[in-house]
């Protein structure tokens, strides 16, 4: 049946609507973060560090995976109702009886990584060195449900890049506090703008005057909160994903279908986990936390709708690097803390604050495949917008999905930067 257009415009506007709370929540976790001071705390010795996961901890995880019990799926369906479980029922096999998470902690292990106490809170990062004199120091933030792993193959191109006349960089690539191995949190009010106070603290702790911060998700809302709250040693931004809430009611009606359609696509499709997260994490965390099978699924639903794929996620992600994010938060019992980032912003948020103007240069990669892109021209009124790059392909694991195109970027980037 048509829809006649003042039904289309009903419907249209409840999308929109939903999602500019979705936009403003975000949004105005930034524009807090730029009203906050940064708090100098004590000097904190800083200490190396090396994953290894017990025994006993792998063993109960493979109990779980092999006493599962599944759910009914309607006949003839795969993922109209939620994660297929066909995907399910084959990663969850793998997972127990294929996959080896002793060769990727390994492999992670080959990377320097380092512990530190920040606000009160264990604070896990890699810090990758550059052999070159005078190299960029550089921050890369993940989201969720991403991990420091989203990274591991940007540090050697990014460190020890093959062309000399590319920029290197000093790489730091810390886990958010209440995510692996900086959690679980221990206090409330973990939010985006108390993580990026403590990421700017850590750059201090670690000699840092100058540097740049990459981001998506909200890696991106926390590093757009290091630039307010920092702005004299942030040099940049490079980010994969901006959220901005309309400009104003003329600016939403003016909105081309194709603009319309990229901005309301996450309200559509995904939404709900958004919402679910920020309102009782808690309650979700006992399900997940509890049930290995579980886990994966929520895990195999966000990463099969946010990348761009041919209809499996693993077209787009590698299967080992998947299991390793899903594993980390298993092992480090983090699936409950992390999630708990949408609580706390929303708690944090009591009224919605105008964001000034970011003076701070901003590098954009648009991925046509990222949720909630607004129009260029909103982007552009609060952020200082000196590179913007089309690429394509990719989705919202942009670091995952297509690591050369975004080191590529990032280092355009900073080399204009650098030239200036």
């Amino acid at each position: 049946m048509m829809k006649t257009g003042f039904e289309k415009a009903k419907r249209t506007g409840w999308q929109v609507e939903r999602l500019l709370l979705v936009a403003l929540l975000l949004h105005s976790a930034i524009a807090l973060g730029q009203i906050q001071a940064t708090k100098k705390l004590e000097p904190v010795p800083i200490r190396p560090f090396k994953m290894h996961v017990p025994d006993s901890v792998l063993n109960d995880l493979k109990r779980r995976l092999a006493d599962a019990k599944w759910p009914d799926q309607l006949p003839g369906t795969t993922w109209e109702y939620g994660a297929d479980i066909k995907k399910v029922r084959e990663l969850a096999d793998y997972w127990q009886n294929g996959y080896d998470w002793r060769a990727q902690e390994a492999k992670i292990n080959q990377l320097d990584q380092f512990t530190t106490k920040i606000d009160g809170q264990q604070i896990y990062f890699i810090h990758q060195r550059s052999p070159r004199p005078g190299a960029i120091p550089l921050m890369l933030i993940h989201g969720w449900p991403g991990s420091i792993l989203e990274f591991e193959k940007l540090v050697g191109p990014l460190t020890r890049p093959k062309d000399k006349n590319s920029p290197a960089f000093d790489v730091i690539i810390p886990s958010l506090p209440g995510f692996g191995y900086s959690g679980p949190t221990t206090a409330r009010g973990w939010g985006p703008q108390r993580m990026a106070t403590a990421l700017v603290v850590l750059m201090d702790r670690l000699g840092y005057s100058k540097y740049g911060v990459q981001g998506g998700d909200w890696g991106s809302a926390i590093a757009q909160d290091m630039a307010y709250q920092a702005p004299t040693h942030v040099i940049g931004l490079h980010l994969n994903l901006i959220y901005v809430p309309p400009p104003n009611q003329e600016a939403v009606a003016k909105m081309s279908d194709a603009e319309r359609k990229r901005y309301s696509y996450f309200d559509r499709e995904e939404s709900s986990f958004f919402f679910l997260q920020a309102s009782e994490p808690q309650t979700l965390a006992y399900a997940l936390t509890d049930s290995a099978v579980g886990w994966l699924a929520w895990m195999i639903g966000k990463f099969q709708l946010l990348t761009d794929n041919n209809g499996d996620f693993l077209t787009a992600v590698d299967r080992d690097t998947f299991l390793t994010d899903v594993t980390l938060y298993w092992v480090t019992g983090t699936i409950g803390s992390a999630m708990r980032i949408y609580r706390e912003n929303r708690l944090t948020i009591e009224e919605i604050v105008p964001t000034p103007h970011l003076e701070t240069p901003v590098g954009y990669a648009d991925f046509p495949k990222e949720v909630a892109v607004p129009p260029f021209s909103w982007i552009t009124q609060t952020y200082n917008i000196v590179q913007k790059t089309c690429m394509p392909k990719g989705g919202h694991f942009a670091a995952l999905e297509q690591p050369d195109l975004l080191v590529a970027d990032i280092r355009k980037f900073f080399a204009k930067l650098d030239q200036k």
